[in-house]
């Protein structure tokens, strides 16, 4: 049967009479004789809103800061990196205001340099095209595999 308590008193009582105190040498507890000294509880102040009152304003939602949305000029890798490679391509087709695919970038870098990887060349675009240039309108038609082909600038 549980023990109760009808006030904080007789709990506070109860738990100085047999509170457990903790050996140093094993770490078990052990039941405590009765606490001869009565211990003096100084009633202080806890912080935060006081019990009762009430805030008229509603707490502020929590969350990442918006952040200043600066109309930039894409960044552009610098070099004769293949990344930067697919980028000059990406920007000719978007000069001449034609519309392109991953394809059609690898088919151009193949004309210059046969050694690149088409592989890397497609995600690469899909990549740059998501991140460095995606103002450029996509749209999507009907491919030889079972995915649709991406079309930029359409």
């Amino acid at each position: 049967m549980p023990i109760t308590f009808d006030t904080l008193d007789e709990l506070k009582a109860f738990y100085r009479t047999f509170r457990l105190e903790e050996k140093a040498g094993n770490g078990k507890a052990l039941l405590a004789a009765p606490a001869v000294k009565e211990e003096k509880t100084a009633k202080r102040g806890r912080p935060g809103r006081k019990p009762g009152i009430i805030i008229d304003k509603p707490a502020a939602k929590r969350g990442p800061k918006p952040k200043a949305k600066a109309e930039a000029a894409p960044k552009r890798e610098k070099g004769e990196t293949l990344t930067s490679k697919i980028q000059d391509a990406i920007q000719k087709y978007l000069n001449s205001n034609r519309s392109f695919t991953a394809n059609n970038i690898y088919d151009d870098l193949a004309k210059r340099d046969d050694s690149i990887n088409k592989q890397s060349v497609i995600t690469s675009v899909l990549k740059q095209m998501n991140s460095t240039f995606k103002t450029v309108s996509v749209t999507e038609r009907p491919g030889n595999g079972p995915r649709p082909v991406k079309l930029y600038n359409a």
